[in-house]
């Protein structure tokens, strides 16, 4: 036996290999095939050298055999030792990457194989794991926008991945990129509190995270978020910062959409309320540790549901938008501005010496409205009515100071606005007084509290009854009157005036049909409108409905209108005005010579009469400018074949007066005071009885 022969038959301890080994001949039989390599393929020796060819354990598809069996050729010429990777395919189907390492041997007194097959499968399959994850994460960094940087703090060397430079939208292979060069591209506004970052993790040992801007090359701002940590050596020196900068201008863009969203207002972009309120109270909070004063401004324009109502809600809202830019050019920086809702806003004036400076501020406002604007191509007039409170005189409590400046505001609108007002304790009283009103007024049609008088409308030449003018009362139900003077100017302001009115003209219909019914076929019922009622495009289409329901002939119905309709919009009133007269109804001009008609006006007016205001008559007994106005309106009305009515007649002289000058009718407490509707029958019966 030779020493080859004698080296493998001393090989018995080969089935404790943890490898598989295998000697074949140069056709592939198998002289060995131990018990590894038999767990490797699921085939005992036997099974082995029954396959027909071994290349039929290759997986197929591996090219890599054809390379193996060609190096074979080459060990059999004393070439060396094979060493390859292939895949294998065992006996239960599954697949093991294996590493052979095969030299040429003698055994039995012939060349011979043997070989070693390692079995790395499971390695093959971590690194393939290890790749995919490596990928994985390259793609979830690109998606998130992240980018990893590595410094070395004694060397100086930064290190960028793929994605930081992307992100930094510069060429890695074209660049030399430096941590100057990184912070560099931090925003100049952000740099001072973002190396304080960066210090304070290297000295406290704390990783740290935060949001920046960076300044890109072309002037765009991108927010990013980065998280760091320092490593240290075993003598706890900084050696290296790592961390990851992820690109968030998407998300912070986002989160500033929703911010806006959340405290801004859609139409006039600025604060609102939400807003106003958080900054106002920590701006009242550090008033009164500091001891300084601060004032709210309460601005609302007047008017302004006028034009929503004849010009409509698009060109509203372009005045709006005006009016908060106006606003804004009237304050300081650090004062704070809001839109409230409607056509109100709301001014917090901080760190201010007296109300003096609310003052100052209040009368800018006033000046800078105090003047007609063209908006959408209309030339319009609105001014402001402004309230102001100050702290800590008004109230310590941003509600105290809200509610304040609005009673002062409203003030200002009952003083006949364009103006503004400081707020007393003295307007809070008469303040709730008219809340309490408003209070009642909302109930006061459910609870049938309203009714009407008729005072009588006199021919002044024979003294015949023309008509009644129909007046609202208000009974409360426990037998309170409530006087006109006291509840009108709020039903009109809270805009109640306006189901109260419709209530009034149906009332009035019913009545005077009750009156044709009785007999009294030719009786005139004047009923008052409101401006806020003629505002409403559906006036004339009540009106129809209440002659419709009642029977009415609609002859016999009158609306009397004031001179400050036209205040607004001339053409718009005639156009309303026409509208009513078309149904058959006639117009009268209510209070003439107390506001904005001229006689020229009248006679593009449809109006049948006009009423001299009670003023004028009081004066018609004196030698005043007033007793010779008299004359000339009537005068110069009838040329227009209009008729004129004298109203608050309460003495025969003033009668004689006005029968000397030609008026047509009157009214007044000379002939009769207001009365209940039970009380008209009676006095015509006892007039047409005499």
């Amino acid at each position: 036996m030779n020493k080859d022969d004698e080296l493998l038959d001393s090989l018995v301890v080969i089935n404790k290999i943890s490898d598989g080994i295998t000697v074949s001949d140069k056709r592939g039989y198998f002289e060995i095939f131990n018990v590894r390599m038999q767990k490797i393929t699921g085939y005992s020796i036997s099974e082995a050298n029954q396959v027909d060819d071994f290349n039929a354990l290759i997986h197929p598809g591996q090219q890599d055999w054809q390379d193996i069996l060609q190096s074979l050729h080459e060990i059999t010429k004393g070439k060396g030792c094979l060493e390859a990777e292939t895949v294998i395919r065992a006996k239960d189907g599954s697949e093991k990457t294996l590493l052979i390492s095969t030299s040429l041997i003698r055994y039995k007194k012939t060349d011979m194989f043997l070989s070693v097959w390692r079995d790395i499968t499971d390695r093959k399959r971590a690194q393939e794991e290890l790749r995919k994850s490596e990928i994985n994460l390259r793609q979830a960094q690109e998606i998130a926008r992240l980018g990893r940087w590595d410094f070395d703090l004694i060397t100086g060397r930064l290190i960028l991945s793929e994605g930081a430079f992307s992100l930094f939208e510069i060429n890695a292979e074209n660049t030399t990129f430096s941590f100057k060069v990184f912070v560099d591209f931090i925003h100049p506004d952000d740099r001072a509190f973002v190396e304080r970052a960066y210090r304070e993790s290297i000295v406290k040992r704390k990783p740290y995270e935060l949001q920046h801007r960076l300044l890109m090359k072309d002037g765009r701002i991108k927010w990013v978020s980065e998280i760091g940590r320092t490593e240290y050596d075993d003598a706890n020196r900084p050696i290296r910062f790592i961390g990851t900068i992820q690109d968030v201008t998407e998300h912070k863009l986002l989160e500033q959409k929703l911010f806006t969203m959340a405290h801004c207002d859609a139409l006039t972009q600025l604060p609102n309320r939400t807003f106003f309120l958080e900054e106002a109270n920590l701006e009242i909070s550090r008033a009164r540790r500091t001891g300084m004063q601060c004032a709210i401004l309460f601005v609302d324009l007047d008017h302004f549901k006028n034009v929503n109502d004849t010009l409509g809600h698009s060109l509203g809202d372009e005045l709006l938008k005006d009016t908060a830019q106006k606003l804004m050019t009237c304050i300081r920086q650090t004062d704070i501005i809001a839109r409230l809702g409607g056509d109100e806003f709301i001014i917090f004036l901080n760190i201010i010496e007296s109300g003096q400076d609310a003052q100052y501020i209040a009368e800018r406002i006033r000046e800078k409205f105090n003047a007609s604007r063209i908006i959408a191509g209309n030339d319009l007039f609105i001014t402001v009515s402004i309230g102001i409170a100050v702290y800590p005189g008004d109230g310590d409590s941003l509600e105290d100071l809200l509610k304040n400046a609005d009673t002062a505001m409203y003030v200002a609108k009952q003083s006949g606005r364009n103006m503004f007002r400081f707020f007393d304790s003295e307007m809070n009283k008469k303040a709730v007084a008219k809340m309490q009103v408003e209070r009642g007024l909302r109930d006061a049609l459910g609870k049938n509290e309203f009714t009407l008088f008729y005072q009588p409308i006199v021919n002044v030449s024979d003294g015949k009854i023309r008509g009644f003018e129909a007046l609202l009362r208000w009974f409360k139900t426990e037998g309170e009157l409530v006087l006109p003077d006291q509840f009108i100017s709020v039903a009109e302001d809270t805009g109640l005036i306006v189901p109260i009115g419709e209530w009034v003209i149906h009332e009035a219909c019913r009545f005077n049909k009750e009156m044709v019914d009785a007999g009294y076929t030719d009786m005139v019922m004047s009923v008052n409108i409101s401006v806020a009622q003629l505002r409403r495009k559906g006036l004339v289409d009540i009106i129809k409905s209440a002659l419709s329901q009642s029977g009415l002939r609609p002859e016999l119905l009158e609306v009397e209108v004031t001179e400050s309709l036209f205040i607004e919009s001339f053409d718009a009133a005639i156009e309303i005005l026409n509208g009513i007269r078309s149904l058959g109804v006639q117009v009268s001009l209510d209070d003439f010579g107390t506001g904005y008609s001229s006689l020229v006006h009248l006679q593009k007016l449809p109006i049948v009469n006009l009423k001299i205001d009670r003023l004028f008559i009081k004066e018609i007994a004196k030698d005043s400018d007033e007793n010779a106005m008299i004359p000339t309106i009537i005068d110069l009305a009838h040329k227009v074949k209009l008729g004129v009515v004298a109203e608050g007649v309460e003495t025969q002289h003033q009668l004689e007066k006005l029968l000397g000058n030609n008026c047509d009718y009157y009214q007044g407490y000379l002939f009769s005071k207001p009365i209940p509707s039970d009380q008209v029958i009676a006095l015509l019966a006892r007039i047409r009885n005499t």
